[in-house]
Parts: C-alpha cells; structure tokens; sequence
C-alpha cells in the first residue's frame, strides 16, 4: 500500500437483505488471511448490526471516534477467528440508532478519518442500505465500490438505482457487479447482464462483472448461530467464491478488473 493511506472499498446494495455484510465481513477476513491489516467500519449510521452477525458484546465506538472523545485504539473491536488473522471492527452500539440523524458534516468528517487511518492497509465500508446522502457520500469517496445485489427483480431494481446516483457522484466511475444467493452461474451472469444492459442503454457505461457468491443454506446457519462460517464450513462455495474476490480488489492502476466481459 501506498503512503497515502488505505484503499477504502465501499460495499453497498441498493436495498437490506442481499447480504453485503456478510459480504464485507467475509472479504474482511479473506484480506486479513492474506496479511493486510484490515478494518470495518460499520456506516449503517441509523441500524449497526456488525457487531450481531459476528455474536460479539463489544463493537467499538463510531460515535466517540467521529465526536473526537474516542481515539481509533481504543474505539475499534478486535475480531478474531481461532487459525485465521484478526481484523478489526468500528461500529455503533446496535440498536442505538446513535447516527441515525448524522448531517453531512458528519459524513464527510467520517469519510477523511477513515481516509487517514495510518494503521491499515485496508477499510472495508459496510455502506447502509438505500441511496440516502451518507450512502452515497462514502461509496464517491471510496477507492474501489462494489454493488451486491441478488435475482430477485426488486434488488435489481434498486442496485441500478444505487449504480446510477453513484456515476453521477464520482463522474462517471461504475461499481462492480457481485450477485449473490444465484442458484447457479448461468443465474448470475443472466441478472448481471441485465443491469449492465440497461446501464450500458441508459447509463452510457460498462459495469465490471466481478463474480457471483451461491446460494448456501450453510451461510444461512451460521448468520443465525452467530457463528464463524470460517470455522464450521472452512470448504463452503461461498467462501470459495468471495476468497476469489480478494484479486479483482487487490490494487494496482485499475481500480475494478472484471473476471469476464458480460458483451
């Protein structure tokens, strides 16, 4: 990594349920497995969960951190995963709703400190659902962004909405695709193609098809037991299929490389 400080790599959707926390979390630690020191800043300013899907008591302090009464080392949680690398975690209490009325000086303020985080190689950005004002802010001012969406026609509906307002903050910069909970790869590259087609027909741009994560009861499992997918099905497809993930997001000139043109 360069001196100039971390990649930011914002994970958004559009909409709640197509798993970008999950996501951000397994990418985490797909990043950390392989030496970066790796932070996640949980920016679902309003409804924090991080901290739940990991079945930790302790998240961190968002809102000390942006307030200035918090510094980073003592406002981070550790999160660590017997036979794997830790990472670390900056969330809000859930369930407080502590930002849920953040301003955009807020916003932006969050967006510079975790541009300048000296420590990490990396700040993986669990962007909130929806295409509110701190969504967008920090996707335009992320390094890299990637939209999950799923084959559900409201997801796509809503991830070309978040890929549209996105363009137009950063200039014409478009995320990458992820399709998760795809039956199959066919599926993915079907509900893929569908939102390229109508950016490439209204957007006027090429949206980088990055992947797809399938549909896995096993993820489902461990969401629900709070327990470490690493740990219980280290083999599983999706995480298999988020691992490969860590290449296209690894640095270098390109910011997005796609694993195959969608044309």
């Amino acid at each position: 990594m360069t001196l100039a400080g971390p990649r930011l790599t914002a994970i958004g959707s559009g909409k709640g349920g197509t798993g970008k926390t999950f996501v951000a979390l397994t990418l985490a630690q797909a990043f950390a497995d392989l030496g970066e020191r790796v932070l996640v800043c949980d920016a679902d300013l309003g409804l924090s969960n991080t901290s739940v899907h990991l079945g930790l008591a302790h998240c961190g302090d968002l809102p000390g951190f942006l307030s200035g009464r918090t510094p980073l080392k003592a406002a981070i949680a550790s999160v660590t995963t017997e036979g794997h690398e830790p990472f670390d975690l900056l969330a809000a209490p859930p369930g407080s709703g502590a930002l849920a009325s953040a301003d955009k000086a807020t916003i932006d303020k969050l967006s510079q400190l975790l541009r300048r985080v000296a420590f990490y190689d990396r700040v993986l950005i669990d962007l909130g659902a929806g295409i509110g004002e701190a969504v967008l802010t920090l996707a335009a001012d992320a390094d890299d962004v990637v939209v999950v969406m799923t084959p559900d026609p409201a997801a796509l509906t809503d991830a070309y909405a978040f890929v549209k307002l996105v363009l137009k903050r950063t200039g014409g910069r478009a995320p990458g695709l992820l399709v998760n909970m795809a039956a199959n790869a066919p599926e993915a590259k079907r509900t893929a193609e569908a939102l390229s087609h109508s950016a490439r027909t209204f957007l006027k741009t090429a949206t980088p098809y990055l992947g797809f994560i399938p549909t896995d009861m096993r993820v489902v499992e461990c969401l629900r037991r709070q327990s470490s997918l690493w740990q219980s099905y280290p083999h599983c497809p999706a995480l298999t299929a988020i691992t490969g993930l860590t290449g296209l997001l690894g640095g270098g000139p390109a910011r997005l490389r796609a694993t195959a043109s969608l044309r």
